[in-house]
């Protein structure tokens, strides 16, 4: 039986498992997406009083996200200037 036969009879088998997955992860969803607008409410705010408050990064966790976001000044810095030539 392949990985995928075997999810589905699991699927099939467990129905109450399946919609409580569902369920719990639709809960999560809905709480990550209010999260998410409240904070981009509090960024535009903050933005539109000339403020800019990033905040610390969390480390480990977001470790990359400084780096990606160094590299992003870097090369959006770079594009800006040509446009201003």
């Amino acid at each position: 039986m392949t990985c995928c036969a075997r999810w589905q009879a699991l699927c099939e088998n467990n129905r109450e498992l399946v919609e409580a997955h569902r369920a719990a992860y639709m809960e999560t969803a809905i709480e990550d997406d209010e999260i998410a607008e409240r904070t981009d409410a509090g960024r535009r705010a903050l933005y539109q009083r000339g403020i800019d408050d990033s905040g610390p990064y969390q480390i480990p966790l977001e470790e990359g996200m400084q780096h990606f976001h160094g590299w992003y000044r870097q090369v959006m810095g770079q594009a800006l200037a040509a446009q201003h030539r």
